[in-house]
């Protein structure tokens, strides 16, 4: 069946992670506060441990807001010292992780000529990301992708996070359009693929150099994409390889 719609997970796909370091800057400042030294082995053996924990215990949740979950890192790891995370503490890191995300969360080189490509093909483009709604489409139109969309969602929207089927079904009931028809494109196997495989899209995975997937512990290492690119110019290649080039297409 021909692709009618292509739809993007946002973090490590359609942005990039290359600014992680910034984003992650909120972390060591609340830390910091706490009375904590983030480059301390001990810290960061904490932090580690408390990012697999609270990680392994949201996965088991069909449905969360993200911001409590990096709250609850921050927490568990002042837990793991021996200390409390005053609620001040923790709502000024809220507050100053937002900002970070809006500040360094940028679209990949390519987000919008690969946007730009499908819409001229006449193919229906949409985000469906675990984010909250605070940044979502404040990150979409801070870069002028919100025009080059049809729409998006978010996992607090939805009420669903990837990879419960209840946001993908959300997604293509949105589009008008059916699982068979629908390409799915994610950086992560466990929430993309195998989320949107399970409804019965067709998937993509796209890697970056040294990035993983975050959030994946506590889910089984699941989901083969039906292909693999590096980056978003290759998925018209991958339309193009299911539909025909444009002005060449097969019929429906």
């Amino acid at each position: 069946m021909q692709v009618t719609a292509v739809l993007f997970d946002l973090g490590g796909t359609l942005f990039g992670y290359e600014r992680r370091e910034e984003m992650g800057r909120p972390t060591r400042v609340a830390l910091q506060r706490l009375g904590l030294d983030p480059d301390d082995p001990t810290v960061v053996a904490a932090r580690q441990r408390a990012g697999q924990e609270v990680e392994a215990e949201y996965a088991g949740r069909a449905s969360f807001l993200h911001r409590d979950l990096f709250r609850d890192r921050v927490s568990r790891t002042a837990d793991l010292m021996g200390i409390r995370a005053p609620a001040d503490v923790l709502a000024r890191f809220d507050e100053e992780h937002l900002q970070a995300i809006l500040e360094h969360l940028v679209p990949r080189p390519d987000a919008a000529s690969t946007l730009t490509a499908l819409r001229q093909r006449g193919i229906h483009t949409a985000v469906v990301s675990n984010a909250d709604d605070d940044y979502l489409g404040a990150l979409l139109r801070r870069h002028k992708l919100d025009p080059l969309l049809d729409g998006w969602i978010s996992s607090e929207e939805a009420r669903s996070c990837k990879p419960d089927r209840a946001i993908f079904e959300l997604a293509l009931a949105r589009a008008g359009r059916s699982a068979s028809e629908t390409v799915f494109v994610g950086d992560s196997p466990e929430h993309d693929v195998a989320g949107a495989a399970a409804v019965g899209m067709r998937t993509v995975l796209i890697g970056e150099p040294g990035a993983v997937a975050p959030l994946s512990h506590g889910l089984a290492a699941t989901g083969v994409a039906d292909a693999e690119v590096r980056t978003l110019t290759e998925v018209l290649a991958v339309v193009d390889g299911l539909n025909g080039p444009p002005g060449r297409r097969r019929g429906p």
